[in-house]
C-alpha cells in the first residue's frame, strides 16, 4: 500500500517528468525549409567592397524533413576589374544535435582556428589568411546551439590583397547569417 509520502514523491516525479517533456518538445529546432535565403544577406554594397563588377549569387537549398541547408554562391570573376574568386554563405539546420563541441573543435581546426564563445552565435571561428599558394581566404563558422551552424568563406584568387574591409565585411556577413537563423 502507498503511503502518502510515497504518493507525494511519485506525483513529483511524474510533475517533473512532465515539464522536462514539455520543454523538451518546446526546443525543436525549426524546419528547414524556414530558413532564409542566404543572398540576401549579401549587399551589393558589401559586394560593391568585395569584388565591384562581379556577377550575381545563385542559390542552392538541400533538405529533408529534419535537417538541410540553403547556400549561396558568388563567383567575383569581374567583367569591370581584376577580381577573381568566389563568396559563399551557408545556413544549416539539424535536428541531431549534429554541431556539438567535437564538430565545432573540428571545423575550426580545419581552417586553423580555435572555438570561441564570443560571437557571432553560441560559438564561432574565423580565419583570415593572407595570400599563399594561388589564393588569399577568409573562412569563418558559427553555430547557435548544437543545432544550426552558418558558414562564409571569401577566396580570392586575383588580386593578391583583400580590399579594405573584407575582414570586417566577412565578420559582418557571418553575424548576418546568425541573426537570419530562425531560432527562438
Amino acid at each position: 500500500m502507498m503511503t502518502s509520502r510515497s504518493r507525494l514523491w511519485v506525483g513529483l516525479a511524474a510533475g517533473v517528468l512532465l515539464v522536462g517533456l514539455a520543454g523538451c518538445a518546446g526546443s525543436k529546432p525549426a524546419a528547414p525549409a524556414e530558413l532564409q535565403d542566404p543572398c540576401v544577406l549579401v549587399t551589393d554594397e558589401m559586394l560593391g567592397r568585395l569584388a565591384p563588377g562581379s556577377k550575381r549569387e545563385s542559390s542552392f537549398q538541400k533538405y529533408g524533413e529534419s535537417s538541410g541547408s540553403k547556400q549561396c554562391a558568388i563567383d567575383l570573376n569581374s567583367e569591370t576589374g581584376p577580381f577573381s574568386g568566389d563568396i559563399a554563405i551557408k545556413v544549416e539546420v539539424t535536428d541531431f544535435d549534429s554541431f556539438d563541441a567535437r564538430w565545432r573543435a573540428d571545423r575550426c581546426a580545419d581552417v586553423g582556428a580555435k572555438p570561441t564563445s564570443d560571437g557571432p552565435g553560441d560559438h564561432s571561428c574565423l580565419v583570415v589568411r593572407p595570400w599563399k599558394d594561388g589564393e588569399a581566404r577568409v573562412d569563418g563558422w558559427a553555430w547557435v546551439g548544437d543545432n544550426y551552424e552558418v558558414y562564409v568563406a571569401y577566396q580570392l584568387v586575383e588580386p593578391q590583397t583583400f580590399p579594405t574591409g573584407a575582414e570586417q565585411d566577412m565578420r559582418d556577413l557571418l553575424a548576418a547569417g546568425v541573426d537570419s537563423l530562425p531560432t527562438d
